[in-house]
């Protein structure tokens, strides 16, 4: 099986060869990662500018879960409905601050949920809030019924804006689908009470438009034809030329979710993105929405040795005992790794790729139509 590795840099070459092909984005790697992601699909609280966070008792620490494979598949018998959470959106906490991070699912599927099934943190932001990557549900959930699962997390100490995302899995490993996504996530403001904190981002989401971390992405033309489903999108504002939609990449017809297939390349920027759909389908959604998770660089910048360095230099510091000798090759952007206590060789390497490939995760929705 191809590395993740293997199949950024197979982008990158595709894209190199024509500008005009069409590729398939490489499938983003399932395993949680201690660095990035603004989460996303979620149903949506409602930001409160400058709220004060009331103290919250550290639960008891809670078994790890069994290993089980992760897998990209959705279940189909499974479903969750987002109920309410603690800390919402932009919440203001001090810096070093412990606190418990809560959100309460509702089983809206045909199975129950057991203690097999378990929250999983996808991706991070900026630092990583939780010490926990999988934290099992606390209770048996019959359908109908309502859990409060809670996360431990801690408030980095540098002044900022933090997030990740989590999925509900199953005992299977399979995604549990929340609402129309598959996200949840937490955004805190990490800053003290008399210092300057962080504005809380615009982030409009209109027809044919969205905004998040600072990106903005318009929806240009959207067709269907001989089974597929075409949308021409723009990153307005990308950090580079370079910089591209990436996976998570989803077409949402109502609550159906529909993974996408392939990218073809317009000008810098700009993308023809594809999804295998039959246009009936399309016709028969009241809702008709795209949702980009992410954009990065396949494959790195021009120069990767350079944004290798320019990331060491970064995160030795931000993980003591991380290092690593970069050296770009078909193995990938470095060598001689070396981990902090902790920190497997697999987290290590995505929290490196999101570096030299300038990830950011978001949450860009575009609104096709909406009946």
């Amino acid at each position: 099986m191809k590395t993740l590795r293997a199949i950024l840099l197979g982008a990158l070459l595709a894209m190199g060869l024509t500008a005009c092909g069409k590729t398939l984005p490489p499938r983003q790697t399932a395993t949680a990662t201690p660095t990035k992601p603004t989460a996303i699909l979620a149903p949506t609280a409602t930001a409160t500018p400058n709220p004060t966070p009331s103290p919250t008792p550290t639960p008891s620490p809670t078994p790890t879960p069994t290993a089980v494979s992760l897998r990209d598949k959705i279940s189909s018998n499974d479903k969750a409905v987002f109920s309410g959470e603690t800390y919402k959106d932009y919440t203001i906490v001090k810096p070093g601050q412990k606190f418990i991070k809560t959100w309460r699912l509702t089983n809206t599927g045909s199975t129950t949920w057991n203690t097999a099934y378990f929250l999983h943190r996808e991706a991070v932001q900026g630092h990583p809030l939780a010490s926990a990557e999988r934290v099992p549900l606390p209770t048996q959930v019959t359908p109908g019924e309502t859990v409060a699962i809670s996360v431990a997390m801690k408030a980095p100490e540098k002044t900022g804006i933090y997030s990740e995302r989590w999925t509900l899995r199953n005992s299977k490993g399979q995604i549990v689908p929340v609402g129309m996504g598959r996200y949840v996530w937490v955004i805190i403001r990490s800053c003290a009470p008399a210092g300057p904190c962080p504005s809380i981002p615009t982030n409009p989401v209109s027809e044919g438009g969205a905004t998040d971390q600072g990106i903005t992405m318009k929806l240009l033309n959207f067709t269907t034809k001989n089974g597929e489903a075409d949308a021409s999108v723009c990153i307005v504002n990308p950090p580079t030329p370079r910089h591209m939609p990436f996976l998570p990449t989803e077409l949402l017809l109502d609550d159906k979710s529909i993974d996408i297939s392939g990218e073809t390349y317009i000008r810098p920027g700009c993308y023809v993105l594809s999804f295998p759909v039959d246009s009936a389908q399309v016709q028969a959604a009241h809702s008709v929405k795209i949702v980009i998770g992410q954009i990065r660089i396949p494959g790195g910048p021009p120069d990767a040795d350079a944004a290798c360095e320019k990331a060491h230099d970064v995160l030795v510091k931000r993980y003591p005992g991380l290092d690593f000798v970069c050296h770009f090759s078909m193995a990938g952007y470095y060598t001689n790794l070396k981990l902090p206590a902790g920190m497997t060789k697999q987290q290590a390497d995505q929290i490196i790729t999101d570096a030299v490939e300038g990830a950011i995760y978001g949450h860009w929705v575009l609104e096709v139509r909406s009946k």
